[in-house]
């Protein structure tokens, strides 16, 4: 703690904070007043009295120029984030500016100053929100300059030169990047997956545009050959996917029901000028250009976010050097007189635990019956750099659900006829009363918690709902084929009964839920889907060591990912008031066993025994 700090003004004249309330320094006017020459004299009050608090109460280290501007962002969020509006709106690109301090700089020291001033959480989030966007933009425009340069032209010699008419390399790959940050800011959401699939969106619309209004000499010829385009309409979509690791079925998606709807809204009302199909927008690159920034100035100073653009480089010819990938995002630590105050490395970090890593206890305990080790077909590492990290298990969903699931094979229709003479409309109308329920339950928490909440997964809850559904079929059919196999055709009446059970069906789609939540990384946690399926916590262990057991494809991460959720149930859901385990364990003749009665020195062959889907659904609930 500390009563009286020093200060030097970029002047070189001291500045004495005591204990009682001083007048704002000459330092900290000259800043407020180059925000803005009008500025409200009681905003100025409010800001130096939140600094001179702290100053009183704090050792305020290094450059007071950073912590100035802390006071003023701060000041300017503070009273005004439960009104979702700010009444004092300037520029944080601005502000960084007139203080000459880094991006990272300024983050490092916002997020201290939050805690010093015991700021409320919605503040804290707001300061998080808004750098973990910023790292987004910033793994995304990293990802972009491979793409960028596969598929355009390099530059002439004299593309540097602003003042030249027409469209060249410099102007496209500035109104490229700046439709992409418009149109992110217009979905709201700082989604890894989905600002990717939106830059390939916008990668594949520009290419379009160009080839629709013949200006090809700004595309790469090799890449055009290489794609064997036939028709003018042709998406390259697709084929950015397979080059670039995207996953094909979200991004078409996104492109159809996002994309596409948000563009010819755009034209529609003038906000950009194309033709008709959505054509000539890089021919009117100039008014285009012109009314993007306008949009984005206004979003960026309405949302108290980072001005993207700067990682724009002034020579676009280093765009096509692929060693500048490594420094692409070095603007972010370099202050506006050039000096590099912070670990470049630092917003990288952020962004790959922002955007990556899910914030979750991870329970590490082993129990006897979770003891059992999971064999699964060998495959090549996770790729750990953000996006390909991120897209990874997305791309093995994918796969997973090529072949055409939502239907009953034969040989399995065959099996279920035993209990039921059209067992198809019995599990159908199974699952679509559990993918109603899901729907009805994600827009009541729409309603209730913000359209921002979990804003991805509620944008293409249609997909997720059909790869839910995709990958019930799939279990379905693996134990089916599995269960048959391992007890032969004398007991197929028997797997009949119990693969048609509601309560199977039920922990089934629970299942294939859970991996569709985990994959696309929802913020809805387990057990979420226990919770609004109403399934008991047991029902759904049953299951989870015969989908992995019959289905050998599943991905390492997803294996993993059952594991734990497995392990949680073991260690508390399992053991609720309101589980069948109870009533079950009341009915056994010998009561509850002792530690000693299940050790695994007395279950004989235990660590190979694997019970069946029949023995799961009959035998003690203790070992379903």
């Amino acid at each position: 703690m500390k009563s009286e700090t020093s200060s030097k003004s970029p002047t070189g004249q001291s500045e004495t904070v005591d204990n009682l309330q001083v007048e704002p320094s000459t330092t900290f006017l000259y800043i407020c007043k180059q925000l803005d020459p009008k500025i409200d004299e009681d905003f100025i009050e409010k800001a130096w009295k939140q600094y001179d608090t702290v100053g009183k109460q704090y050792v305020l280290e290094g450059k007071q120029l950073t912590w100035y501007a802390c006071a003023v962002y701060l000041s300017m969020w503070q009273g005004s984030l439960l009104e979702n509006a700010v009444p004092k709106k300037y520029s944080l690109a601005k502000l960084l500016k007139i203080c000459k301090l880094s991006v990272l700089e300024f983050f490092d020291k916002a997020t201290k100053w939050v805690e010093m001033i015991n700021g409320p959480r919605r503040l804290k989030d707001h300061i998080s929100r808004v750098q973990s966007s910023l790292a987004v933009s910033a793994v995304v425009f990293k990802k972009l300059l491979p793409i960028f340069r596969k598929i355009f032209a390099p530059p002439y010699s004299n593309d540097d030169e602003d003042d030249v008419k027409g469209l060249n390399c410099k102007k496209l790959f500035s109104l490229l990047w700046t439709l992409f940050i418009v149109m992110r800011k217009q979905f709201n959401s700082d989604d890894l997956m989905n600002s990717f699939h939106l830059l390939l969106c916008t990668v594949d619309f520009i290419f379009q545009d160009l080839r629709r209004s013949e200006m090809t000499c700004l595309l790469d010829g090799d890449f055009i050959n290489a794609v064997d385009i036939q028709h003018e309409e042709d998406s390259i979509l697709e084929t950015l996917c397979q080059i670039f690791e995207g996953v094909v079925l979200d991004a078409k998606h996104f492109r159809t029901h996002c994309w596409l709807p948000k563009m010819r809204r755009m034209s529609e009302e003038k906000t950009i000028e194309t033709g008709e199909d959505l054509t000539n927008f890089a021919a009117n690159e100039f008014i285009n250009k012109k009314k993007l920034d306008s949009i984005y100035e206004e979003l960026i100073v309405k949302r108290g976010e980072m001005d993207e653009r700067m990682f724009l480089p002034a020579d676009i010819s280093i765009v096509f050097d692929e060693a500048y990938d490594e420094c692409a995002v070095q603007r972010l630590r370099r202050s506006e007189d050039g000096d590099n105050l912070v670990d470049a490395d630092m917003l990288l970090r952020i962004s790959t635990q922002s955007c990556l890593e899910r914030l979750q206890d991870q329970r590490q305990q082993r129990t006897p019956l979770s003891g059992r080790g999971y064999v699964i077909s060998a495959e090549q590492y996770c790729p750990a750099t953000p996006v390909s990290a991120s897209l990874y298990n997305a791309s093995k969903l994918e796969a997973l659900l090529q072949d055409n699931w939502r239907r009953l094979d034969a040989e399995v229709e065959s099996i279920l006829c035993h209990s039921c003479q059209d067992p198809f409309e019995k599990i159908m109308n199974i699952v679509s009363q559990l993918s109603e329920r899901l729907e009805e339950v994600i827009e009541n928490e729409g309603r209730l918690d913000g359209a921002g909440y979990d804003a991805s997964f509620r944008q293409m809850f249609a997909v997720r709902k059909n790869n839910t559904e995709s990958l019930f079929f799939r279990f379905l059919h693996k134990i089916a084929f599995s269960e048959r196999d391992r007890l032969g055709s004398g007991s197929i009446v028997k797997l009949s009964a119990v693969l048609l059970r509601e309560d199977f069906l039920k922990a089934l789609y629970v299942c294939a839920l859970q991996l569709v939540l985990f994959t696309y990384e929802s913020v809805r946690e387990f057990p979420w889907s226990l919770e609004i399926m109403r399934l008991p916590a047991i029902h759904f262990y049953k299951v989870i060591e015969l989908i992995i057991r019959a289905d050998s494809s599943l991905s390492r991460e997803m294996v993993k990912h059952l594991n734990k959720v497995e392990e949680r149930v073991l260690e508390e859901f399992a053991w609720s008031l309101d589980s069948p385990l109870w009533p079950s364990l009341h009915r056994r003749t010998d009561g509850v066993p002792s530690s000693q009665a299940v050790s695994l020195e007395t279950l004989e062959g235990y660590s190979v025994r694997q019970p069946s889907l029949s023995q799961r659904y009959t035998l003690s609930p203790v070992k379903p």
